[in-house]
């Protein structure tokens, strides 16, 4: 499985990183022009991401806005629904209105609170189909 972590913490995007070791070859980015462009990199050498992990609350681009990015890239790459990344949201924030924005947009398969364990993380990776059950 490749893993896309965007996080503009280095210790959340170590961690979160840490956490997939042994299940995802990760590539991480500190902001989201960095991981739109990761993104389309991944599409062209044939190497698509299966997750990202975005967190929402970043300067500039934040996770929502960096996710419309990506998904507007793969569009334009004609990548075909089954093969585009599943969207896991990432933040600090126990955030009703973040929360809902993120999974009703129909663009975001799960959402995670920040700090997740290792085993919150792969329950979710197994419900989303990326890992055996």
């Amino acid at each position: 499985m490749r893993a896309l972590v965007v996080d503009d913490d280095p210790a959340s995007r170590q961690v979160l990183a840490a956490h997939l070791g042994g299940v995802a070859d990760c590539v991480m980015c500190e902001s989201g022009a960095s991981a739109v462009s990761a993104v389309a990199e991944a599409i062209v050498e044939g190497q698509p991401f299966d997750v990202v992990f975005l967190d929402i609350i970043m300067p500039h681009m934040d996770g929502h806005e960096t996710l419309v990015q990506i998904r507007e890239t793969e569009e334009t790459a004609c990548l075909p629904p089954a093969d585009r990344a599943k969207a896991v949201m990432v933040t600090s924030m126990d955030d009703e209105a973040n929360t809902l924005n993120a999974l009703f947009d129909g663009q975001v398969a799960a959402y995670l609170i920040k700090p997740a364990n290792r085993s919150q993380l792969l329950d979710k990776l197994s419900v989303l189909g990326l890992l055996p059950s």
